[in-house]
């Protein structure tokens, strides 16, 4: 009976993780490890879950050879899970839960997930269906990107979306592979949904370029870092909603201030009345790449003698 209690507790677990916005938030959290290690230390004393109509997508691997494409292996895939999370009969796994269990696993930061390993992750998220694919070198374009929608249950391939263009054209060809994962899951788009979806995420690649390396230095821990590139991305674009709210994110969680040194430094000379020594005076700042880890930086006011 207790076999049986915990069981089902599992699985409402995992239901309740699965059916949460894709958005919902950057940053791996304490929580989303403490899952991922539960999941896997769980994964042979119980029968696996598949969420009904749960999708998980999976970071496209840049084999071109150029490390510029890098952030698209991140910002591609989330670009997949935006866009799959605004239908209705389809749930999709959160990327913060995805990047924490493939840690867990010891495949590092990068989340890449190499391809026989691909139906064991998509188990551990109880997903129907997985999405991954490769963004390729071509010789008449500056990319192409191909998918494949598994079903993860009998590890059958529905189909290998693909498309190829340059690298400025990057949203039309996510939309040009979104539409063709629809097709072959046998969704029926209702007119204002297909509108709604054909809306572009930005029209700014810089801005899209940044955001995606945002959320790569948030998974390695660097937080500052990940912040100056919300920062960069809202710039660019303001109109870019997620990237301030990952900005928004690293805040709330004290893994980053507002000031930087440079508005420290012009506090202090602003706060200076005399070139007399004076009290020694401390600035609190968050150390970046350790959540919850505070630093004291040590400002001399009369000297102007700062150290950081």
């Amino acid at each position: 009976m207790n076999k049986f209690i915990f069981f089902i507790s599992a699985c409402i677990c995992l239901l309740l993780f699965s059916s949460s916005p894709v958005q919902a938030g950057q940053v791996v959290t304490k929580d989303d490890k403490a899952w991922a290690h539960q999941a896997i230390e769980q994964e042979k004393s119980r029968e696996t879950v598949y969420s009904p109509n749960t999708v998980a997508v999976l970071y496209f691997r840049n084999t071109t050879g150029k490390d510029t494409l890098n952030p698209l292996q991140k910002g591609f895939a989330f670009l997949l899970m935006t866009d799959l999370s605004q239908l209705d009969k389809i749930q999709v796994v959160e990327r913060v839960k995805l990047q924490a269990l493939v840690e867990e696993l010891n495949l590092g930061t990068s989340g890449l997930v190499a391809e026989d390993s691909a139906p064991r992750v998509g188990m551990l998220l109880g997903a129907s269906y997985l999405v991954g694919g490769d963004i390729l070198p071509v010789q008449a374009a500056d990319l192409q990107v191909k998918s494949n929608l598994l079903g993860v249950k009998d590890e059958h391939v529905l189909g290998q979306p693909e498309a190829e263009g340059k690298l400025a054209d990057i949203f039309i060809l996510e939309k040009k592979i979104l539409f063709e994962i629809i097709d072959l899951l046998k969704i029926e788009l209702r007119p204002e949904q297909r509108v709604n979806l054909e809306k572009p995420f930005t029209t700014n690649l810089d801005a899209f370029m940044n955001f995606a390396n945002g959320m790569d230095s948030s998974d390695k821990g660097d937080y500052s870092k990940a912040g100056n590139y919300y920062k960069e991305a809202i710039q660019q674009d303001p109109q870019m909603q997620p990237a301030q709210d990952a900005l928004n994110e690293l805040k709330s969680l004290g893994l980053i201030t507002d000031l930087t040194r440079s508005q420290v430094m012009l506090m202090t000379l602003e706060n200076t009345t005399s070139t007399t020594a004076s009290p020694t005076k401390s600035v609190i700042t968050q150390e970046s790449g350790n959540p919850g880890v505070i630093q004291q930086k040590v400002i001399q006011t009369g000297n102007i003698n700062v150290k950081w």
